[in-house]
């Protein structure tokens, strides 16, 4: 899901912009399970998110672990 995400909001913007945007996302509509199993699933494998959802992951677990 994170991928349909970052297609849809990655367009016409700048990389650190999309990267923004699609955590911004994550953040507001993702139960923090589904957070978890994102951050979990990239770091164990993560072969199929594309790059635009891999950048939004590492920052979204950067933040998690700030918290």
């Amino acid at each position: 899901m994170s991928n349909q995400i970052s297609d849809n909001i990655g367009l016409h913007l700048s990389a650190e912009q999309a990267v923004d945007k699609v955590v911004n996302h994550i953040q507001l509509f993702w139960a923090q399970s589904m957070k978890n199993d994102l951050i979990a699933y990239y770091k164990n494998d993560g072969q199929l998110l594309n790059e635009l959802s891999k950048l939004a992951t590492i920052k979204l677990a950067e933040m998690q672990a700030a918290d």
